[in-house]
């Protein structure tokens, strides 16, 4: 598996604490798959109470494109 990050998403990763790891193992076994809204997708997965986002592209078999990472949308019941 090759990955690749933007200058944004090390960005991203940065200001929400994300480490590569939790990069890698959401993108092996996610939580959930959704299509993000630029065309990548979106490999979510759940670390106890907190949740990754992770939106990429991948050109190829095994390599990831990491475009950013974001916040999780907050849901008010």
């Amino acid at each position: 598996m090759q990955i690749i990050f933007t200058r944004h998403a090390r960005q991203r990763m940065k200001q929400r604490k994300v480490t590569e790891e939790q990069i890698q193992e959401t993108l092996l076994n996610p939580d959930e798959i959704e299509t993000g809204d630029n065309g990548g997708d979106m490999a979510i997965r759940r670390y106890g109470g907190r949740e990754v986002r992770v939106v990429y592209n991948e050109p190829e078999e095994d390599v990831y494109i990491i475009l950013t990472v974001i916040k999780p949308r907050v849901r008010r019941r």
